[in-house]
């Protein structure tokens, strides 16, 4: 995962996805739950966490 072109972790599930959220001060829950706009999801389709 990368928040303003910085690696900050690899996320496995929407949980591990909504903590890095929450750590960098924003409500990571709501963001994952809402499918919002503000994540993009690369390399596969949204909560799907398989290697690409």
């Amino acid at each position: 995962m990368t928040v303003n072109e910085q690696i900050i972790g690899v996320a496995y599930t929407d949980r591990d996805l909504a903590e890095f959220l929450r750590q960098v001060g924003l409500d990571g829950e709501y963001l994952v739950d809402s499918d919002s706009p503000m994540i993009e999801w690369r390399g596969g389709n949204p909560h799907d966490y398989k290697a690409a």
